[in-house]
This record gives structure tokens, C-alpha cells and sequence, in this order.
């Protein structure tokens, strides 16, 4: 995990962990954010609690992209423009891309 991110980094891109809830299902924190991350062996990116959301909690969990899942988006920075959009998780019809699989559609998407 943590050779994938430094690559991703190194294309230009900046991590963004969200968390929707923790494995109590307690809202998310950036604190509780960063402890699962790091637990799964994450070594950079800025983490954020979906349950501090301003100025609404849960903003990413009730985005279209959520439906119940996880997602990955891919925002230009200039334009704010969202170029690529993939899920993951539990639920049926899930992209469930591994991370390099990820960095291979930064690279084609950036």
C-alpha cells in the first residue's frame, strides 16, 4: 500500500481518505480516519471524518457516488471537474479495484 501512494503521489495526485463510520459505526472522525488507514497500512494522504462534514455531517455518504459503498473520485485540480469515478465494497455491481489497478486509471484518467 505504501509504494502504491508514494506512486501516486509522484503522478501529482493527493490523497483524500474519507471515513463514513468507524467498525462501531460511531460517525467518522479524522482521528478514527487515520487509525484504519494506517491499520491497513496506509502511509500518507489527509484523512477526514464524514461525521465532521461541514457544514452538514455525512456530505460524502449521501453524495450519488456513495450509494452505500465506497468510491474513489478523481477531481482536476484547476477546474474542479470530476474526470473518473469507481466503487467498492460489500454491495453487488462494485468496481472493487486493488490499488494498483487504481493507479493505472489515475494514470490514463489525469
Amino acid at each position: 500500500m505504501a509504494q502504491i501512494e508514494a506512486d501516486i503521489a509522484a503522478d501529482g495526485v493527493q490523497l483524500i481518505w474519507v471515513l463514513e463510520a468507524d467498525s462501531s459505526t460511531n460517525p467518522g472522525t479524522a482521528e478514527s480516519c487515520r487509525r484504519f488507514v494506517d491499520s491497513r497500512g496506509s502511509r500518507s494522504g489527509l484523512c477526514v471524518g464524514d461525521g465532521q462534514t461541514m457544514p452538514v455531517p455525512q456530505t460524502f455518504d449521501r453524495s450519488p457516488f456513495a450509494e452505500g459503498r465506497g468510491f474513489d473520485i478523481l477531481v482536476r485540480r484547476s477546474d474542479m471537474r470530476i474526470l473518473y469515478v469507481t466503487t467498492h465494497g460489500t454491495p453487488g455491481g462494485n468496481d472493487n479495484l486493488r490499488a494498483a489497478e487504481l493507479l493505472e486509471d489515475i494514470r490514463r484518467y489525469r
